[in-house]
């Protein structure tokens, strides 16, 4: 285990003896710890102090969220920009003193905890954000970050427990990382949102996981918002391919494609719930490849009856277009393999369905439909696979719809467990 990753744990041992009102900072795993102050940064990380007379130890920027990092303490994210390119930045004024929280200056209020943070203010081009634009909507903040030259789709990530996906994304460069390929080779934008939830029970839904609470509107309200910006109308209209993955990301992503089956390209999800909204006609059409552990406990934590075995259950006499995407031995916990897989379905299903050329200005994008009689049909316990009879036959018992060799190659290896990621 890298040392960062070990401090970062082992600091839960000892948050008895921090005082209540010393720094908050959270971790690139989504923990949140107590420090005592903040002394400088530094090219290689953070160096900070557990409690008034311990020695200085220093956290690698990669083991920081620097996305609220960003939100919450402003000042040390300007420092972590200045350090990044080469300086130390002193955060002890010169003079011996650590930097202390605003709650530890005499006469100075307590300051808001991080579930109770503001939405940030709306710019056009966010200074806050490098790389990104941002929009508000309600309660609600989207990020876009725009592929070069014109945008013929949206790639929507949809992640976390508790709506704060874009803390995952915020220092995806533009053309390179993870996700990049879709901005090269579809001219697709990147967009994912900060939900700000005030809760922590997981066993409450949230308004945010319904699109017709409000959401959902919120989103295409957004995409007119950043189609205005970067001045691309045909922004607003353009189609949607979605990741989502864990508790609300999932949730909100399955609802949504449900709603609005006529802007999805396809949805790619892992070991979700609260899956409420109805399956349409239109919505089985979508691909959708819905991952899931094989001994995921999550969906009954979080007392959700509407998760992906139910759903695939309520729709496998209905020739969906979905997959059944079952883990070998998966606990539900997100990894490089499931976004490996999420990503290679995605791509091959948008060069399927993204037409290859634009729609008449400000116009809807007619998306391509899937030939599911060139499908087949796998074994979800085997990873066997049989060529489908017809575009109307149902997959018989352990077996799901595969639309096509790149598909297959990658689904069989998942379900077996042998599914290594390349890139």
């Amino acid at each position: 285990m890298k040392a960062g990753s070990s401090i970062l744990l082992a600091l839960g041992i000892i948050l008895c003896s921090i005082p209540a009102e010393a720094i908050i900072l959270k971790g690139s795993n989504g923990r949140e710890v107590d420090f005592h102050a903040v002394l400088s940064a530094t090219p290689g990380g953070l160096k900070v102090s557990m409690a008034a007379d311990s020695a200085p130890i220093e956290i690698s920027w990669d083991k920081l969220d620097l996305a609220t990092l960003a939100q919450q303490h402003p000042e040390i994210h300007a420092a972590y920009l200045r350090a990044k390119n080469g300086e130390t930045v002193d955060l002890a004024g010169g003079k011996g003193e650590v930097a202390k929280s605003d709650a530890m200056k005499e006469g100075s209020p307590t300051p808001e905890k991080p579930e109770e943070m503001k939405a940030p203010p709306q710019s056009e081009f966010s200074e806050m954000y490098p790389g990104w634009i941002d929009t508000n909507v309600g309660n609600l903040s989207f990020m876009m970050q725009a592929p070069t030259g014109k945008i013929r789709g949206v790639l929507l990530i949809s992640l976390d427990d508790f709506g704060r996906s874009f803390r995952y994304l915020a220092q995806h460069e533009r053309g390179t990382g993870y996700w990049g390929v879709f901005q090269t080779k579809f001219g697709m934008a990147l967009m994912t949102y900060d939900a700000h939830m005030s809760q922590r029970d997981p066993t409450k839904a949230e308004d945010f996981l319904f699109p017709e609470k409000g959401s959902g509107k919120a989103v295409f309200t957004a995409l007119s918002s950043f189609a205005s910006k970067l001045k691309q109308p045909d922004l607003a209209n353009a189609p949607i391919a979605i990741y989502g993955s864990e508790r609300s990301g999932a949730a909100f992503a399955y609802n949504f494609a449900q709603q609005n089956a006529d802007r999805v390209i396809a949805v790619a999800l892992y070991d979700g719930g609260f899956y409420d909204a109805e399956p349409t006609d239109a919505s089985v059409k979508i691909p959708m490849l819905l991952m899931w552990g094989q001994y995921s406990s999550r969906p009954e934590q979080w007392h959700t009856e509407n998760h992906t075995v139910s759903v695939l259950e309520k729709v496998k006499n209905r020739q969906t277009n979905w997959t059944n995407g079952r883990e070998f031995r998966g606990k539900g916990e997100n990894s490089e393999v499931v976004e490996f897989f999420a990503k290679q379905y995605l791509l091959s299903m948008v060069e399927a369905r993204l037409p290859k050329e634009a729609a008449a200005e400000g116009g809807p994008v007619k998306l391509l439909p899937l030939n599911r009689g060139t499908g087949s049909f796998g074994n979800v316990r085997t990873g066997e696979v049989t060529k489908i009879p017809n575009a109307e036959a149902n997959p018989g018992e352990d077996e799901t719809f595969l639309p096509n060799q790149t598909i297959i190659r990658y689904w069989k290896d998942f379900v077996i467990g042998n599914l290594i990621p390349t890139n």
